[in-house]
């Protein structure tokens, strides 16, 4: 184990910044592998630093919400200690919300109690109310050592000995009898089912499994309350105080020992085993122990069809306030729902915006949600993308660009990108109410729309018809070729423009129809967008269909399927998008038919069944047409 690979800084250099930069790399490095996100267990990751550094996350079977920030650091000898704490925000239909405190239960109720959470930082008494486990990051730089660790209680329990007692609908009434639970949790095994994801993710990241396994426990304690405010702590027989730790590297000496173990009261060692000794059979099959062996997990997707490892990058452009978040929000949503998982650099070139928590990189990662990285970028677009393919495994990579610039100076660097990503176009967003007096006011409007390959008119729902009419002629005189959509609120279905939906095109093969609400028909219909499926013979002369391609009528602006080339063993997933096209082998078995899709305006009445006859007339198979299910 190296943990300079990991992490190249001194650690007891800056010991606090240091542990915290290694928990935010164990945290965020898996979320960024789709296939072993899910398989670990992440389902969602949110930077969520205030003053402190903090986290927020959701993993599988667990419909509240875990948060994690640093309370402090110490050092003994060569070993560093950070201390972080673990809350758990229960969602308020979950079961658990009945073993919470009065006072907890009433704060999910309300309405604002999301909103919280997802800023839980700044609200310390519900950081307080939710606490459930300490987790421990220990390192030892010099011996390439590290220790994760959790300490949490079987069970948080408070007794109201007067009992509690409310007012509902002008009564009063008894919400706790006297003597008994107001809280009751079951503090431990919330906490280790969160520890189980976190410590797969540090041996996935460090390419190794725990050498050391101790787990201890002591007797733990009750609170007691009256209802004069008086409160005290009692032993209890059946609550524990539980402490688990992995050790990795180099075998923990008696230092790192006594970091662990902690408490007043002398601990009973329940397990104490090291590398050689036979299994644990209570944690045999926890995915610490092996989850580093899957190499390369890519998204459910690419397995499944083979297709090639490149993803899409699409730079998406607009002046100020022209919508670009949303619309990239949305096309998030989209893809997190059929399993893809995007990164979202977003370009602030020519500014530096580091918090100088990073150590030499050229892009932050600020955020990662359920199937979303976004990060910073200063310098190279080429650099960046290499720093993220290195380690993750994006379906789809956006370059958001600020509201002031211009994109023609990031396409110098795309032909240089060719082998890292499949570049997919400049897609520009402009704002319906008011981009023509930006135009007209500043040069660098005009230049974003100049770069398009496809044009997203936004907030139509801002203007009337003739306004719209006026703009969409407005930008044809800078940008007489690219596709034009006008959309609200930044939405259109991704798959209209960008790649294939395997997904929904699986349904249509299979005979089935698309889910009535997989199109959101105000979005693109009512702008006039048609879709259209070519059934193709079963094989095609590579030439010749690359020749009809590259002839495809203006109105056609994207085209996608599944062909097979003579000569060639397997079938390849075509991509066009205005004029430029992409092909890569696959091998799936389930796509047996080869036909594209086509997507633009007034193609339904243009005969392109005819078009494509015409083009591949050597061909014994007559080509027909129909019509894509809505």
């Amino acid at each position: 184990m190296e943990l300079k690979a990991l992490h190249p800084g001194e650690l007891l250099t800056h010991p606090e910044t240091g542990i915290q930069e290694l928990m935010r790399i164990f945290l965020m490095r898996t979320n960024f592998v789709p296939g072993i996100r899910h398989v670990i267990g992440w389902r969602g990751l949110k930077d969520s630093s205030q003053d402190v550094v903090g986290w927020t996350a959701k993993i599988k079977d667990f419909k509240g919400i875990y948060g994690i920030y640093f309370a402090t650091c110490q050092t003994s000898g060569s070993w560093i200690r950070g201390k972080f704490a673990l809350c758990y925000f229960p969602d308020p239909d979950e079961e658990l919300v009945e073993a919470c405190s009065v006072e907890a239960v009433a704060m999910t109720q309300r309405d604002d109690y999301f909103t919280q959470v997802r800023d839980f930082l700044r609200y310390p008494d519900l950081c307080s109310l939710f606490a459930v486990a300490r987790i421990d990051l220990c390192a030892n730089g010099s011996e390439n050592a590290l220790l994760v660790g959790m300490e949490s209680t079987s069970r948080q329990r408070t007794v109201a000995r007067d009992g509690v007692y409310g007012i509902r609908d002008g009564r009063h009434i008894e919400i706790v009898a006297p003597g008994g639970y107001d809280l009751n949790f079951p503090s431990y095994s919330i906490s280790l089912a969160f520890f189980r994801v976190y410590t797969a993710s540090v041996t996935f990241s460090l390419n190794e499994p725990p050498v050391y396994l101790l787990q201890a426990h002591r007797k733990g304690e009750e609170i007691v309350y009256t209802s004069k405010g008086k409160v005290r702590e009692r032993e209890s027989d059946s609550i524990q105080n539980r402490c688990l730790y992995l050790g990795y590297g180099v075998a923990p000496d008696k230092i790192a020992d006594k970091l662990i173990i902690s408490g007043d009261a002398p601990n009973t060692v329940d397990i104490n085993w090291k590398k050689g000794d036979e299994t644990v059979s209570e944690y045999d099959n926890e995915l610490w122990w092996d989850v580093h062996t899957v190499a390369d997990y890519k998204t459910l997707d690419k397995r499944i069809l083979g297709i090639e490892e490149r993803p899409q990058l699409i730079i998406v452009t607009g002046f100020l306030g022209s919508g670009k978040t949303t619309f990239i929000q949305n096309f998030i949503e989209y893809h997190v729902q059929h399993n893809r998982f995007v990164a979202v650099i977003q370009n602030e070139i020519g500014e530096t915006s580091l918090d100088g928590k990073l150590l030499d990189h050229d892009y932050s990662v600020v955020e990662i949600d359920e199937g979303c990285v976004c990060c910073t970028l200063v310098g190279s677009v080429k650099r960046a993308i290499r720093q993220i393919l290195s380690q993750f495994h994006p379906d789809f990579i956006i370059v958001e660009t600020t509201g002031l610039a211009n994109p023609f100076n990031l396409l110098d660097e795309i032909g240089e990108i060719k082998e890292l990503a499949r570049f997919d176009g400049v897609t520009t967003l402009v704002d319906a109410s008011n981009i023509e007096e930006s135009m007209e006011r500043f040069k660098i409007a005009s230049n974003q729309v100049k770069a398009a390959d496809i044009l997203v008119v936004n907030k139509k729902d801002l203007v009337n018809e003739e306004t719209l009419t006026k703009v969409k002629a407005r930008l044809r005189e800078k940008n007489s070729t690219a596709p034009l959509v006008a959309v609200e609120q930044g939405y259109i279905n991704p798959a209209l423009l960008y790649g294939i939906d395997f997904e929904e095109m699986a349904e249509t093969i299979q005979g089935h129809t698309a889910s009535p609400s997989a199109i959101d028909k105000s979005a693109h219909i009512h702008d006039g967008l048609e879709s259209v499926k070519i059934a193709l013979p079963e094989t095609i002369n590579k030439k010749t269909f690359l020749s009809l391609i590259e002839s495809l009528p203006t109105f056609v602006f994207r085209a996608k399927g599944v062909v097979k080339f003579k000569g060639y063993s397997n079938p390849c997933i075509v991509q066009y998008v205005n004029g430029r096209y992409d092909l890569a082998e696959c091998s799936d078995e389930r796509f047996r038919e080869r036909f594209l899709i086509l997507i633009g305006k007034g193609i339904e009445g243009a005969s392109l069944d005819n078009f494509f006859h015409k083009a591949t007339e050597h061909s014994k198979s007559k080509l027909k047409s129909e019509h894509m299910p809505r």
